[in-house]
């Protein structure tokens, strides 16, 4: 799965946020045993610490789909805001 660019609040040492297939993973698959929908998004921001994973579950395919076009839009509003970090640390 690819996404275009997403624009993020910046800071002064990067001022967007580029999630694309170049530095970017977005997974969804079906779990048998739960019956429910598993995501996982992985994002790198260019910095020596900046892997980044979200993810989560949901019992539909579209509803799964979109919680990830969600966190790309979390991503796009608090990130790389102190925030952010605090509730994805």
């Amino acid at each position: 799965m690819t996404f275009d660019l997403v624009q993020g609040s910046g800071n002064r040492y990067m001022s967007t946020v580029r999630i694309d297939s170049s530095n970017a993973n977005a997974d969804l698959w079906w779990c048998e045993g739960k019956q429910e929908y598993h995501w996982c998004l992985v994002w790198e921001d260019g910095s020596p610490y900046g892997t980044h994973m979200h993810n989560g579950t949901a019992y539909t395919k579209e509803k799964a789909r979109a919680d990830i076009i969600q966190t790309i839009i979390y991503i796009e509003d608090k990130w790389p805001t102190l925030e952010y970090f605090e509730n994805n640390g």
